[in-house]
């Protein structure tokens, strides 16, 4: 329950830290997204993220999350997320290639795998 309880905490905090700051408000200000590491457990922030990208996409249908933030940075499975939030579409090199949801079906078809080559997750 604890956890639950910390998730949704987690998620109220970002996506309140994210709505205060509108485009018109933004002029001089460094929007920064960081995203923890934690092995597997980074299926926790894929959820905050693919949540926060619907929230988004009420706003813009074609919302992507590295379109928000002008700093996108994580430590070891959050580099991973990173990379997949911000790697440029071939077809459209402005735009990102992976949605946050995609991030979610990477971790649960790849993450046991990737994760259970390493000892220290």
């Amino acid at each position: 329950m604890k956890s639950k309880l910390a998730l949704f905490l987690l998620f109220l905090f970002v996506f309140s830290a994210f709505a205060i700051v509108e485009e018109d408000d933004k002029e001089g200000k460094v929007i920064v997204l960081a995203i923890d590491g934690g092995c597997i457990k980074g299926i926790v922030p894929g959820v905050i993220l693919k949540h926060l990208e619907v929230a988004l996409q009420k706003r813009n249908s074609r919302a992507r999350i590295a379109e928000y933030f002008d700093v996108v940075a994580g430590t070891s499975t959050g580099g991973l997320i990173t990379a997949m939030l911000t790697t440029p579409d071939p077809q459209n090199p402005g735009r990102p290639l992976y949605p946050a949801d995609e991030i979610l079906q990477f971790y649960r078809q790849y993450g046991p795998s990737i994760f259970t080559l390493f000892t220290d997750c």
